[in-house]
């Protein structure tokens, strides 16, 4: 029956890790805002009070975290250190939600002017490559040792049962699969086995690998099963299993409290210790797994804000990406270490370009956002490589001129659209020139566009720069996005799902952005004010419009 699997024994550790599911409530309100500035850069904190006063954010929401500043104020320092980020804006955020009562309450956070954009790559010092050789060595042992009882236990359910086939896969994951299936079986047998010291002996044996696989108090757990407590000559008492399951909760417990702290030598020591003397082998090598995949360095540069959306996961790697959760191709299908919030940024060339955004922003959202959608192909097949994100585009097109009124106007060639060729933009989505802006035409106040290219978010106050999210902006685009460095293609919104979603009038620029923006902790930025909804009135498509698989995006 189903009360005696043995999984729950193995799942501790993931739980530990992963914590429970759970997703973000959409459809956000000023009441689910906080704002972050750098109290170094006052004109930060100045916008973030226009802001607020605009947008109606209730009082007490402004985080001010003392960063690095530059000398210059017209060119606020665009990275920070990931020894910096990790000091200071994890736990001064953090720090501050928690005090003021807002950690489920906050489900989207605004980076001002001011607040680095980019987060340095990471590295390690000979401490942390000692660790690490120590770490991968520590799991060899392992490995070996969790690898002989499973062995021991298949041995054992051949021997109870002799049609019992023992597993083949010998990876980490395998090996608990084997240990599950193999115990299993032994309790089946033995609770059908007569009374015999050979029970007594398969009995012992069955706990005593449990004991060392999963720990003490998951061998208390499972001692405490009826059909099994029936066989033990001293089973737990009551005040025995709630002791086991009180020492395991204050285990986790103290994790978890480890894990929230920034993760250095020493608190994965400690985290290691706990699930050493009480957690079980294979545990153990789950987490030790964990650890080494934490502290991997490789492409560890990120963008900051894309980062801080998962403030409140404990541990993660830093190396490359994560996948969103808040995606909705992934939302409800993937565990979720915490809640991951939503994060944009009003940032721009000047002070004075971010206080006309949201100026901007309110206004055409009170109006409507008018104008014709440039879309710039390139003409590739769908089976190429960059034929698939060419479709989006094409896609996108097909919709808007079978469902909508709007005048939409594809480029589906090679080369960009003629420069300086339209007028009247609402809406442009294109790609692909690399770090050299092309004025498509004349944008229309309240404008959203972007461009599929790399690094095109390298800077967005270098009066040099030559990318076009700050070249889009100084055309009066008020909402944008782009990657700080090499993103790869995947990385970016669908413009077949980006923008269907926003010309409902239903989500607000920050949905939209991370409903489809596939991965965290990656190159990806959302410029804009996170609560606007340029269609809000006079909305080009209907839900009902939408295709079939994004109509459920849409709250009701």
């Amino acid at each position: 029956m189903a009360r005696h699997r043995i999984s729950v024994l193995f799942v501790i550790c993931a739980a530990i890790l992963a914590g429970v599911c759970s997703t973000n409530a959409f459809a956000l309100e000023p009441d689910q805002i906080a704002l972050v500035v750098n109290s170094n850069v006052p004109a930060g904190r100045k916008l973030a009070d226009f802001y607020a006063a605009a947008r109606h954010i209730p009082a007490g929401r402004i985080i001010e975290l003392s960063l690095s500043a530059s000398k210059d104020p017209a060119h606020p320092l665009e990275d920070i250190t990931p020894e910096e980020y990790d000091a200071k804006v994890l736990p001064g955020v953090r720090d501050f939600l928690t005090k003021h009562d807002l950690k489920t309450q906050v489900t989207c956070l605004v980076t001002f002017w001011g607040v680095p954009l980019r987060i340095d790559g990471r590295s390690l010092d000979a401490s942390q490559k000692k660790e690490v050789a120590e770490l991968k060595s520590e799991l060899d042992d392992l490995r070996l040792h969790v690898e002989t009882q499973v062995k021991a236990a298949e041995s054992l359910a051949v021997l109870i049962d002799p049609d019992y086939h023992p597993g083949t896969v010998n990876d980490l994951d395998g090996l608990g699969k084997r240990a599950e299936t193999s115990l299993n079986s032994i309790l089946t047998s033995i609770v059908k086995m007569p009374d015999t010291p050979r029970r007594v002996t398969a009995y012992d044996q069955l706990i005593d690998l449990i004991r060392d696989l999963a720990g003490i108090p998951a061998a208390t757990e499972k001692k405490a099963q009826p059909q099994l407590a029936a066989l033990a000559n001293n089973p737990p008492t009551a005040a025995d299993i709630l002791a086991a399951r009180q020492h395991v909760e204050e285990v986790l417990k103290q994790i978890n409290a480890l894990q929230s702290q920034p993760q250095t030598i020493e608190t994965r020591g400690k985290i290691r210790d706990l699930f050493r003397a009480n957690l079980g082998s294979l545990n153990l090598a789950r987490l030790i797994i964990a650890q080494i995949r934490e502290t991997d360095t490789a492409e560890s540069e990120s963008a900051f804000d894309s980062e801080l959306a998962l403030l409140w996961w404990p541990s993660y790697p830093k190396s490359k990406w994560t996948l969103n959760p808040l995606d909705w191709h992934y939302a409800g299908h993937i565990q979720l270490p915490a809640h991951t919030l939503m994060v944009t940024r009003l940032d721009g060339p000047t002070e004075q370009s971010v206080h006309d955004l949201i100026a901007t922003s309110i206004k055409v959202e009170n109006e409507g956002l008018k104008g014709e959608v440039v879309l710039d192909a390139r003409g590739k097949a769908p089976s190429e490589p960059y034929g698939v994100y060419d479709q989006t585009i094409r896609n996108l097109n097909t919709l808007l001129e079978k469902k909508t009124t709007l005048k939409v106007v594809l480029d589906n060639e090679e080369p960009l659209i003629p420069e300086n060729s339209e007028k009247d933009i609402a809406i442009y989505c294109g790609w692909y020139s690399l770090r050299h802006y092309v004025s498509p035409g004349k944008f229309n106040p309240g404008a959203v566009a972007f461009h599929v290219a790399s690094s095109e978010m390298v800077s967005l106050h270098n009066p040099g720069e030559t990318g076009w999210c700050q070249n889009l902006m100084k055309a009066g685009v008020v909402a944008t996005l782009g990657p700080v460095a090499e993103p790869y293609l995947q990385s970016f919104p669908p413009a077949d799902e980006f923008f269907p979603l926003l010309m409902t009038g239903k989500l607000t620029l920050a949905e939209v952005y991370w409903k489809t923006s596939p991965w965290a902790s990656w190159m990806q930025c959302c410029v804009g004010d996170p609560l606007y909804r340029p269609y809000k009135v006079n909305p080009p498509l209907k839900v009902e419009d939408l295709p079939e698989a994004l109509k459920g995006q849409i709250p009701q």
